[in-house]
């Protein structure tokens, strides 16, 4: 089975939107997943908040673009045409604090149900792979995890930028390339994202 997480998100920023387009990254990664002797992925913990649903969302629509588009050019006018699109094209947007508070409190229950639904301790993990949402939140998270200090975190988003759903492979492919003694243990896998949606599990490391 291959599993695939690829985003390019350069497309729906307002690069004026200070409050997060700097933080975005264009990423892909890619894991394939086959048969083994013995277990190496833990129940996944899945959900979302639905309460929040646009604490992390997109202004607009492509659908909503799609059909004004259709609507201006029945009129042939190509003016409309380039008006319309350059204020209906969809960006993202999100409200920072609540994002933060949420991800860092909530994020880290989730975490712990996932150590526990896979039957081990945090002293047994070897590597922990957040989102790579921001980097204050992913060493909160470590902090409210209480990691041993043996347990190496994935802070790939230093030079990659929050690629969404490509963070994590992406984290935890350069967590391996650089301590390649890691192959074999056990890494916590956390992602969370638009729409307030989240899935964690406990993995082993190819």
């Amino acid at each position: 089975m291959l599993v695939v997480g690829v985003e390019k998100l350069s497309d729906f920023i307002d690069k004026h939107d200070r409050s997060i387009s700097f933080l975005l990254g264009d990423g892909a990664g890619a894991v394939v997943v086959g048969p083994s002797e013995q277990p190496g992925i833990s129940p996944s913990i899945l959900g979302s908040e639905g309460d929040k649903w646009d604490a992390v969302s997109m202004d607009s629509s492509l659908l909503r673009l799609r059909d004004t588009l259709a609507e201006a050019q029945a009129t042939g006018d190509a003016a409309t045409l380039l008006d319309t699109e350059s204020r209906l094209w969809p960006t993202l947007r999100q409200e920072g604090q609540t994002v933060f508070r949420w991800a860092v409190w909530e994020m880290a229950k989730v975490a712990k149900e996932a150590v526990r639904a896979a039957g081990i301790e945090p002293s047994d993990l070897t590597a922990f792979v957040p989102h790579q949402a921001n980097i204050r939140i992913i060493d909160e998270l470590a902090k409210q995890l209480g990691l041993p200090e043996h347990v190496l975190v994935g802070r790939d988003i230093v030079d990659a930028g929050n690629t969404s759903a490509a963070s994590v492979p992406l984290a935890l492919h350069r967590l391996r390339a650089e301590n390649p003694e890691i192959s074999g243990g056990l890494a916590l896998q956390i992602g969370f994202g638009a729409y307030l949606a989240y899935g964690a599990q406990i993995v082993r490391i190819p």
